[in-house]
């Protein structure tokens, strides 16, 4: 008799990437702290990006005043990074409890492999793709994914 294994056609990161700034303005890296790059599948097919910088992000709608938003970055089988974004949340909210930051959901045949938080001070705005992230104003964190999306939203 022969055995049987069934197929899931899982989709995800399998190594940390190493999401970071871009070296050039507005723009994001992979820098896998292994060096090797970043291995992932997409329906159940395995795929291998190379630490790449200065990737160029998904132009968003502008990021108002005093929200926080997620930023979601996924990959397709060709290698071809972008972002989605998420649904900005006022920081003030988030700080004090009464609202959570939720990723958004990955595009069909794309693998998300991390993402970033985006906090705007007062008298600021944030554009993807145009805004430096190291620029006055912003403080952005990075989350690397791996075995897939997390679970829970964020709730800081």
């Amino acid at each position: 008799m022969q055995a049987h294994y069934p197929s899931t056609g899982g989709t995800a990161c399998f190594s940390k990437a190493g999401l970071a700034e871009g070296t050039t303005s507005a723009t994001i890296k992979t820098a896998a702290p292994n060096g090797a790059g970043t291995d992932y599948a997409i329906l159940g097919l395995g795929y291998h990006k190379v630490d790449t910088d200065n990737i160029a992000v998904t132009a968003h709608t502008v990021q108002a005043t005093e929200t926080t938003c997620l930023y979601l970055v996924q990959i397709n089988s060709s290698g071809t990074v972008s972002t989605k974004k998420g649904d900005e949340v006022s920081t003030t909210e988030l700080t004090e409890g009464r609202a959570v930051l939720k990723w958004p959901k990955p595009d069909d045949s794309k693998c998300p492999i991390g993402g970033y938080k985006v906090a705007v001070a007062t008298s600021y705005t944030y554009t993807n793709g145009t805004t430096d992230h190291s620029a006055t104003g912003m403080t952005v964190t990075y989350y690397d994914f791996v075995g897939g999306m997390p679970q829970s939203p964020l709730t800081a």
